[in-house]
């Protein structure tokens, strides 16, 4: 059965109010200061109102977010976000991004608080959504860093529960779509924002197999491809990103996923752009030929509506 997808990112929902300087630890502070002078000028709720607009109007399948829904990773910043999630009427498959771990914060007070709206459960449990023949695979890359920096780290112990799902989830003849906040490549993003153990993630990704992947962290809509590999790793711009240059105005990818034949997966994909009028429309697409694997009658890994994995 095909599926679609609505696939967006680094929402960094406008908050009404801001803490006090004086109230923050020394990042969040810094970035508090990066949001008055230029950040809250460039992220908005009119183009962020747009974007989802534009996707209920295309009547996705599931929302898949990638990451950075909040801007400086408050316990207030966390709430709003999970009121934000509760109000959308489709299936959710969520992610934390580097702002979502500016500061280190309790799992329950923080990314935790999305568990029952489409988020993980755990920071090394990987997010496991099913969506018709599609897997969403999700995993957590967000980890505090020093002042400056925004890299991230998969880790050893979601590696290895990674290559399971993979392996899994491939064997029942699903198409496998991995999220991952941070870019799987080295060029997409400078080094200091950069996701720290990619030759790990790309090791497992590329050995276990999966279709497609998505991210976010770069605030932009490219297409490239794992390293050493054909399959395709896709990103996309801020959600909340004024509009004006369409390389970076706010955006989203519909990800249109079919089954052609039984020996492959067709994924054909439409990058939307808001442009300076308050409406979006196409500004590039791609079609990808992945091969499929035939599904044995096994018990899927989870339900679009949360049920567990087998």
């Amino acid at each position: 059965m095909s599926a679609v997808l609505a696939h967006l990112s680094d929402l960094h929902i406008p908050t009404p109010a801001a803490p006090a300087l004086r109230s923050l630890a020394s990042k969040r502070a810094l970035s508090l200061l990066s949001w008055h002078l230029r950040r809250r000028h460039i992220h908005t709720l009119s183009a962020l109102t747009a974007v989802l607009r534009d996707i209920e109007a295309s009547r996705p399948d599931a929302l898949a977010i990638t990451g950075d829904l909040t801007n400086l990773g408050t316990p207030r910043e966390f709430r709003a976000a999970r009121l934000w999630l509760s109000q959308l009427s489709l299936p959710v498959a969520v992610i934390p991004g580097n702002h979502d771990a500016l500061t280190p914060i309790p799992w329950a007070d923080g990314p935790g608080l999305w568990a029952p709206y489409g988020g993980m459960t755990a920071p090394d449990e990987p997010l496991v959504t099913r969506i018709h023949d599609v897997a969403l695979i999700g995993l957590s890359s967000a980890v505090p860093t020093a002042p400056f920096f925004a890299s991230g780290m998969m880790g050893e112990t979601q590696a290895e529960k990674l290559a399971d799902i993979l392996t899994r989830t491939g064997a029942e003849g699903l198409c496998r779509v991995v999220m991952i906040h941070h870019p799987p490549r080295h060029d997409l993003v400078v080094w200091r924002k950069a996701l720290r153990d990619i030759d790990r993630f790309t090791q497992v990704v590329r050995n276990a197999g999966a279709e497609l992947i998505l991210h976010g962290h770069s605030h932009r809509g490219t297409f490239s491809t794992l390293p050493e590999s054909d399959i395709p790793v896709i990103g996309v711009t801020s959600a909340s990103h004024r509009p004006g240059r369409s390389g970076t105005a706010a955006g989203w990818n519909h990800i249109a996923i079919e089954r052609s034949t039984p020996e492959n997966w067709t994924i054909a994909i439409r990058a939307r752009r808001l442009d300076t009028q308050g409406t979006l429309h196409d500004y590039m697409t791609r079609n990808y030929t992945r091969p499929a694997r035939t599904a044995p009658d096994v018990t899927p890994a989870r339900t679009a509506h949360g049920a567990p994995l087998a």
